[in-house]
């Protein structure tokens, strides 16, 4: 009952002392590659302690725990630079033959951070070796994923060789994967990555005409052009259009530089970037869409009738080409497609596969149970945890689920076999769980105030985040996977460093428990729910944003889409509402639960919910279009 009365009185619970995270000073200063000579002392040291180690790591999941051990001996060898250097380059070494991607980062993430190497390269190359021992077809696929963002980097860096190599990389990863629509899309984004190394490679002298004469038309319309079309960077672009020569694209750029606050004016402007946008072809296209579909934002507040539509369609289309989705699928009917049953006791969590075919729920019940949607029967059902669930995941793979419980642990199970894969044990209760976008990574949030980062293969503890005084109850990764964020009983949100550890950002506000934490599409904002309103708190400046209001009671449950344009809430007023998150505004309410919504989830492509509820059901949703 404690969490009843957290949750609907707000009552002061006294926590229990935080396990403290002890964190060594960080060197600020980057420091030079050893010498060839110092590096090869200091790596016949190493292999000497570790011999018995290394003689023994012949399979995937000893390379792993070994490469953990030694970069954490790495963290620690504060005063010797040299076996530093050795040991984080001897961790990503055997992480990569390990095949396990974000273990390989994190190091040269370490060796970034004390000594001056290239990360694209270093990244690169040990990508490579990562994609050739990934152990499944899920293994490869979710290299990919993780690869697409540091091609964008790259991209964004100009360093279009090493965008290149990880793009080679992605292929390969992709075959490996054996999907020909993951390889064609990799494909695809290698070719505009080409196009826009082409296009870079033929800007120097305009760079120079530019330094000789800031208002040479052609120059600053060449420039102009690479960073908008090309780059999509129009904070850079705009300026040099707008004294550009083409004509077209000089009234555009000067009308987008005096940020326009009428609608009437909003959607002239985002008309004419659709309209420019017809005659190119990607990557302009989608970077002129894209900037239209800003404007089309801004003004979709405060107008309505067809240019509503309009505005609305046209956003969809855009959204859908970000997704690598077609945009004119089937949408289906709106409102509860089916109800689950089967719990005997209050649904706490659910989630739905990203193949679309299965949900999966958590219960006080203390059962785990997988939903087949298209028959509405029970697939599967996990006994084995001793108290409530309040947490459940898919893995990627979708052949597994991740749950967290009251009995102090996490577990994995096989949704074939019905066996339970891994357990991840800890002190106190837990309430919350969070995974990496390539399923290595696990979250934990417990009550002894901590989250725990968790490697999945290896079933080992990798780091604390400490610093809430209250149960901690939910956490997430943001979408770039560098921040992580976590709310709890202490009515705050906190954010952290994924890398360091270290907390970055605190907000209060909350007048009750913290039940969720959600980071927006591009992580610049967090969204938490657990009092009567969504609060979206800001980063970078620390404040509060925006609140959604609209239930008439405490909101537990919250998602927000694949796509990042809407959000999903669940409350105690028994209802679920539909959100437009770039204008804050209502577009749909959901009823048919008879007791509070706890949990929601969207499916993958955005057109599907699920949620969970007091009444012990569990229930399917189909979305509006928009």
């Amino acid at each position: 009952m404690r969490r009843v009365f957290v949750l609907l009185g707000g009552m002061m619970i006294l926590g229990l002392s935080g396990l403290a995270l002890s964190q060594a000073p960080q060197d600020t200063k980057k420091h030079a590659i050893p010498d060839k000579a110092a590096q090869a002392k200091s790596l016949e040291l190493v292999r000497d302690i570790f011999k018995d180690d290394y003689a023994t790591a012949t399979t995937l999941e000893a390379r792993a725990k070994l490469a953990q051990n030694l970069l954490q001996q790495g963290k620690e060898s504060r005063d010797d630079f040299s076996n530093r250097y050795v040991l984080y380059q001897e961790a990503r070494d055997l992480a990569a033959k390990a095949g396990d991607a974000v273990l390989a980062l994190s190091t040269i993430e370490e060796l970034n951070r004390d000594f001056e190497v290239n990360t694209f390269d270093l990244k690169a190359k040990t990508l490579e070796v990562v994609a050739e021992n990934a152990p499944t077809k899920e293994a490869g696929k979710a290299l990919v994923e993780l690869l697409l963002p540091l091609m964008a980097d790259a991209v964004d860096a100009d360093n279009y060789e090493a965008a290149l190599t990880l793009g080679k990389v992605a292929e390969s990863a992709a075959r490996k994967a054996r999907e020909v629509n993951l390889v064609t899309a990799v494909q695809k984004r290698n070719d505009e990555i080409r196009v826009v190394q082409k296009g870079f490679a033929r800007l120097q002298g305009f760079i120079d005409r530019l330094k000789a004469n800031p208002n040479d038309t052609e120059a600053n319309l060449e420039l102009g052009k690479y960073y908008a079309l090309l780059k999509g960077r129009w904070e850079r672009a705009l300026k040099m259009l707008s004294l550009g020569s083409d004509e077209k694209l000089k009234a555009l750029a000067t009308q987008d530089l005096t940020k326009p606050e009428e609608p009437k004016a909003q959607l002239a402007l985002a008309d004419g970037w659709w309209d420019l946008a017809k005659s190119e072809k990607d990557p302009a296209k989608l970077h002129l869409e894209r900037r239209a579909m800003h404007w089309y934002e801004k003004a979709l507040p405060n107008v309505t009738g067809l240019s509503r539509t309009k505005a609305l369609k046209r956003m969809d289309v855009v959204a859908a080409r970000l997704a690598g989705q077609a945009a004119d699928g089937p949408v289906g009917p709106v409102g509860e497609l089916k109800k689950f049953e089967g719990h005997t006791d209050e649904v706490k969590s659910v989630a739905l596969s990203s193949d679309g075919r299965y949900a999966v729920s958590g219960s006080v019940d203390q059962s785990v149970r997988v939903w087949n949607l298209a028959t509405g029967k029970e697939e599967k059902l996990f006994r084995g945890h001793t108290k409530q669930v309040w947490s459940v995941l898919f893995h990627p793979n979708n052949r597994q689920v991740f749950s967290a419980s009251w009995d102090a642990s996490a577990r994995l199970w096989d949704i074939q076999n019905g066996n339970e894969v891994k357990r991840f044990t800890h002190r106190l209760d837990l309430n919350g769980l969070a995974l990496s976008r390539d399923g290595n990574i696990l979250l934990t949030a417990s009550d002894d105030q901590n989250v725990y980062q968790w490697n999945v293969s290896s079933g080992d503890e990798m780091k604390r985040f400490p610093g809430h005084t209250g149960f901690v109850y939910c956490v997430a990764f943001a979408p770039d996977g560098r921040q992580i964020a976590s709310g709890s009983v202490d009515k705050t949100v906190r954010v952290y460093d994924f890398t360091t550890g270290n907390q970055v950002k605190l907000f209060e506000g909350h007048l009750n428990a913290v039940t969720n934490v959600a980071f927006s599409h591009d992580g610049r904002f967090v969204l938490s729910s657990g009092d009567g309103v969504i609060h979206v708190w800001d980063i970078s400046t620390g404040k509060e944003a925006r609140k959604f209001e609209g239930h008439t009671g405490p909101v537990p449950g919250m998602a927000i889409s694949p796509d990042g344009r809407r959000l999903l809430t669940g409350g105690d007023d028994k209802t679920i509402r539909y959100w437009d998150l770039a204008t804050g505004k209502e577009l749909h309410k959901l009823t048919g639960h008879t007791d509070t919504v706890t949990c929601v989830a969207f499916s993958a492509d955005g057109r599907r919910a699920v949620s969970g509820s007091l009444d012990r059901t569990v229930r399917l949703w189909g979305l509006p279009a928009r």
